[in-house]
């Protein structure tokens, strides 16, 4: 039992999956422990929901194995595998209430009658469902459906949940409710979730490992904070919002420091690298919330710090986003920043206007490929 307990929920290993002119999944490895969020993260077409189905047993690989605690699945049908899917449109049974929803899989394993009017009572009340058990999905809110729809599989007990964006289709505010209550289901279940998005602020919001899928490949597998802080790639960087790309060499390394020089002739100092060498370094990105923006600035350049003019501003609520040009550069180079709205006010920041631009040496992070 304690051998088993040490064994990942999923691993895969060296899968493989072609298509006709494509090779969708391309000698991915990734360990996946109990009890956590997984999240596999990237755009359409990166080959995330042919991994999630190969998982569930709807896709055969064609290379590689696909272990749940440590054994391999691969020749096992779908519905002998201890995990379940909820899909991205729900694919609930409208002609079913809430109640029969939640009791379809029980009846199918042919769980005893009182078992299953136990377990759905139990589930209703999880889901905070109560009172709906009559109804039928129609009847609900995009809200409500969700919860039954992850009631369906969760009443199950599965090992695994695989998740195929199933908060993809609901309006902003609602798919922020209900990454709270994923969160909050999956703590008090301890159901190990796996959860397909191209979507980066649900997978940061909700996950406690992030792999980003690039073309088949694994770009970067971290903590949601080292995805973001410290992206290993500037498909990473670009991806999860680091509008500020600096490609560039290293020229000097020393005291914990690197300082790159980027093809626009800018000389930026940024925290050294201890796992790479100078050559594999091939520049910096910094995210727009940690440059810090001055009405006026001192004509001598200091240490990741330059002038410019700001040649555009949009409103986003609750803060302000900051296009500003650098000047005297050898090309041109533009910033993005983003400010507090209430401290874009105060200091009267306008286009046309010359300003300074300025970020921390740990506010950057170096990349690789």
């Amino acid at each position: 039992m304690q051998e088993q307990a040490r064994l990942p929920c999923v691993e895969i290993r060296n899968l493989v999956k072609k298509f006709p002119g494509v090779i969708a999944v391309n000698h991915i490895n990734l360990k996946v422990k109990h009890g956590e969020v997984f999240s596999l993260l990237g755009p359409s077409g990166c080959g995330k929901t042919t991994t999630l189905r190969i998982l569930a047993g709807l896709e055969t690989a064609d290379e590689g194995e696909v272990l749940i605690e440590g054994e391999v699945i691969n020749d096992v049908p779908p519905y002998r595998r201890d995990c379940n899917l909820v899909f991205q449109n729900l694919a609930l049974f409208p002609h079913m209430t809430v109640e029969e929803n939640l009791a379809y899989g029980l009846e199918r394993k042919r769980v005893p009658k009182s078992e299953i009017r136990k377990r759905v009572g139990e589930m209703l009340e999880f889901m905070q469902l109560n009172g709906m058990e009559s109804r039928y999905t129609v009847q609900l809110s995009g809200g409500q459906q969700q919860r039954v729809a992850l009631g369906r599989s969760l009443v199950l007990k599965p090992k695994l949940l695989l998740l195929d964006e199933p908060l993809a289709a609901l309006d902003r505010k609602l798919r922020k409710d209900m990454q709270v209550e994923l969160k909050r289901i999956q703590k008090e279940v301890g159901i190990t979730f796996f959860y397909v998005t191209h979507d980066q602020k649900v997978a940061l919001a909700i996950s406690d490992t992030i792999a980003v899928m690039r073309e088949g490949k694994l770009e970067q597998v971290a903590s949601p904070e080292e995805i973001y802080d410290t992206p290993r790639t500037r498909f990473v960087a670009d991806f999860m919002g680091a509008t500020n790309i600096f490609p560039g060499k290293v020229i000097a390394r020393g005291g914990g420091e690197i300082q790159l020089e980027t093809e626009s002739g800018l000389k930026i100092v940024a925290l050294a690298d201890k796992a790479s060498n100078n050559k594999t370094i091939t520049g910096v990105c910094v995210h727009p919330e940690r440059i810090n923006v001055l009405p006026t600035g001192p004509d001598v350049e200091t240490e990741n710090q330059f002038n410019g003019r700001i040649v555009g501003m949009i409103y986003q609520g609750d803060f302000v986003e900051l296009k500003i040009h650098l000047l005297s550069r050898k090309k041109d180079v533009s910033v993005t920043a983003h400010l507090d709205a209430r401290l874009s006010r105060k200091d009267s920041f306008a286009v046309g206007q010359e300003v300074t631009i300025q970020w921390d040496r740990d506010g950057s992070s170096t990349l690789h490929g």
